[in-house]
C-alpha cells in the first residue's frame, strides 16, 4: 500500500509513524533501520508491505543538502571472485568464508532435493533466502568499510559479464555466485550519502598493464601473480589492477570535476518495521 505526504507522516524524534487507515488517522510505533540519524531531509512518501517476519514500511527521504568534496583523493577498486575486492591502498577482501558459506548451501540443497520428501521439501523453505541474506550482508559490511575511509572519490570498473562455455563448468559456477553489480551500487548510494564521488572507469587491460611503467602484455599476468616483461616489476595481480584503476578514475575525476557541476540531490530508502502489537493512541493530525 502507497502513502504520499497526505496521509503519512514520520517521527523521527519519537519513533513513531502516522498512518491513515479505515479506523481513521493511528500513530503506530516505528523501529528505524539503516541512517536515520545522519538524513536530513524531507520524508516524501512511504509503500506499506506486509512479510512472514512483519510488517515494514519504506520510507523514502528526499535529501538535497549533500556536498560534495573536491580534495581528489582516488581509491582503485578491482571487484574478483577470489578476492572479492582489491583496494589500491593494499586493503584485501578475500572471498574464502564467502565461498564457504556458499557451498555449504549447495550441497545442502542438493542432498534435500535428493531425498525428496515432504519434510525436506519444508527444510528447503526454511532455508529459502538465507544464503542471499548472507550475501547482502557481507556486501554491505564490505561497501561500508571502504566508504568510511579518508578517501572521497572510488574508482570502480564498468563491468559487463556472462557466461561462457569455453570459461568451463567450475568457473562459470563461481561466476554465478558473483554480485559485483549488488556490491557497486551498495558503494555508490552509501558513499552519495556522505558527499563521497563513485567513478566507472574502462576495464580493458587494467589486468595486463604494470601500475609502474605502464606496459602491457597479457603474458605479464599469470594467476594470482603479476610480472611485467618490461621492468620486471611483481606484484599480487588484483593490487596491481587495483593500482591502475586507481590512475584511471583520478583522471576521469579531474574531467569531471572541471567539466560539470557537483551537485546532489537524491532520493534514498529507508526501511523500518511497524511493530502491530504497538497499541495507538487516540488518533492525531498527521501533515
Amino acid at each position: 500500500m502507497r502513502y504520499d505526504n497526505r496521509c503519512f507522516k514520520f517521527y523521527p524524534e519519537t519513533d513513531k509513524v502516522s498512518l491513515t487507515t479505515v479506523h481513521g488517522r493511528l500513530v503506530f510505533a516505528f523501529k528505524h533501520f539503516n541512517y536515520l540519524d545522519t538524513w536530513k531531509g524531507q520524508y516524501t512518501n512511504a509503500q506499506l508491505v506486509i512479510r512472514k517476519r512483519g510488517v515494514f514500511l519504506n520510507v523514502q527521504v528526499n535529501i538535497s543538502d549533500v556536498k560534495l568534496v573536491a580534495t581528489g583523493k582516488v581509491l582503485g577498486i578491482d571487484r574478483g571472485i577470489l578476492n572479492v575486492v582489491v583496494c589500491s591502498d593494499n586493503t584485501f577482501f578475500d572471498s574464502k568464508h564467502l565461498r564457504a558459506v556458499k557451498g555449504r548451501y549447495r550441497h545442502n540443497r542438493r542432498c534435500l532435493q535428493h531425498v525428496g520428501t515432504r519434510s525436506a521439501h519444508r527444510k528447503l523453505q526454511r532455508l529459502s533466502g538465507r544464503e542471499r541474506r548472507f550475501v547482502l550482508n557481507t556486501n554491505h559490511c564490505i561497501s561500508k568499510t571502504i566508504v568510511n575511509n579518508t578517501f572521497d572519490v572510488f574508482a570502480l570498473e564498468k563491468l559487463r559479464i556472462a557466461r561462457k562455455k569455453n570459461y568451463g563448468k567450475r568457473f562459470n559456477s563461481l561466476l554465478g555466485s558473483w554480485s559485483p553489480s549488488e556490491l557497486s551500487f551498495f558503494i555508490a548510494y552509501k558513499a552519495e550519502n556522505l558527499g563521497k564521488v563513485v567513478i566507472e572507469v574502462d576495464p580493458r587491460y587494467t589486468s595486463q598493464r604494470c601500475s609502474k611503467c605502464g606496459f602491457i602484455h597479457k603474458w605479464n599476468r599469470k594467476g594470482l601473480r603479476f610480472r611485467c616483461g618490461n621492468c620486471g616489476f611483481m606484484l599480487n595481480a588484483d593490487l596491481n589492477a587495483s593500482r591502475n584503476i586507481g590512475v584511471l578514475g583520478k583522471s576521469e575525476y579531474v574531467r569531471l570535476f572541471v567539466n560539470e557541476p557537483m551537485v546532489v540531490e537524491n532520493e534514498s530508502l529507508l526501511t523500518g518495521i511497524v511493530d502491530s502489537s504497538y497499541k495507538p493512541p487516540l488518533s492525531r493530525g498527521g501533515s
